[in-house]
């Protein structure tokens, strides 16, 4: 069963599969060959993009992403800005932090391969990344595949049985007909069900603070796009519409500036499972 934790994640776009997993990917090889006795030993990282990694992965930022992750930093708790600083050091320094913990020389034109021509053995979003000693022989190597929705895993747990988090959960369901019945059966709403699904894995507060910080998240999203002047990332010179479109409204008086308002109002909606839209 899926639950909030796993549906609203907090990451960078514009993609889940070709932004927020390559990140993670990225980042998960960093932190495990840093905490191994190979930190010390490692010269250089190569990682090759297969697929459709390697086929879009320019303008989905998938590149900017691995860059991210190698220097230890998680797709949740980046901030924009420090992101495009970080970016921009690796790309103009050629060098970059890896795991946040060694500098090594990094040039992303060379270390980063675009291999549309690679083999995917198991999903058409994977990603192989190989660490290097100083006489370039290799030390480590792993292959990752972004399975959508920002999930990863490694590409030899592809198609094994991943276990479920918390254990079984008062309301499981495979369709829309289960959770009717479900929902008849017990009396209970929708939402009930699925706070009670919730629950079932972890404190009610815990569920509330996830709630409460991906509704924070997304209105500072949204204002940060309102005030963002010039082109969307991914080389596609595709022009930021929304400041435009706030300053038109604020001049026809149709804007509301009621950002707390607009947070408790999208926080309620959240956990009544209401429909999103008229917020944006």
């Amino acid at each position: 069963m899926i639950g909030v934790f796993e549906l609203f994640k907090i990451g960078i776009g514009p993609s889940s599969s070709h932004t927020v997993g390559p990140m993670k990917a990225a980042n998960a090889f960093a932190i495990k060959v840093a905490t191994s006795d190979l930190l010390v030993r490692v010269d250089r990282v190569r990682v090759n993009l297969f697929g459709s990694l390697a086929w879009t992965g320019k303008g989905h930022g998938t590149d900017k992403a691995v860059m991210l992750g190698l220097s230890g930093e998680s797709p949740d708790a980046i901030d924009p800005d420090a992101a495009d600083r970080i970016v921009t050091s690796v790309r103009t320094q050629q060098t970059l932090r890896f795991a946040g913990r060694r500098t090594i020389a990094f040039d992303p034109a060379k270390d980063i391969v675009f291999d549309g021509l690679g083999a995917t053995l198991h999903h058409p979003n994977t990603l192989a990344m190989t660490v290097f000693d100083a006489h370039g022989d290799v030390l480590f190597c792993e292959r990752w595949c972004s399975i959508g929705g920002g999930f990863v895993v490694r590409e030899d747990e592809i198609g094994l049985p991943q276990p479920e988090a918390g254990g079984p959960q008062p309301y499981s369901f495979r369709s829309g007909r289960d959770l009717l019945a479900l929902g008849i059966a017990s009396s209970c709403t929708i939402s009930q069900m699925m706070m009670a699904n919730e629950v079932s894995r972890r404190p009610a507060s815990d569920v509330e603070a996830h709630l409460d910080r991906v509704a924070a998240v997304m209105m500072a999203c949204i204002d940060r796009g309102m005030v963002t002047e010039g082109e969307l990332p991914g080389g596609l010179s595709v022009r930021r519409r929304a400041p435009a479109m706030r300053r038109k409204q604020t001049a026809e008086g149709r804007a509301s500036d009621s950002r707390h308002q607009r947070t408790l109002a999208f926080q309620a909606a959240l956990r009544r499972h209401e429909r999103l839209d008229q917020f944006f």
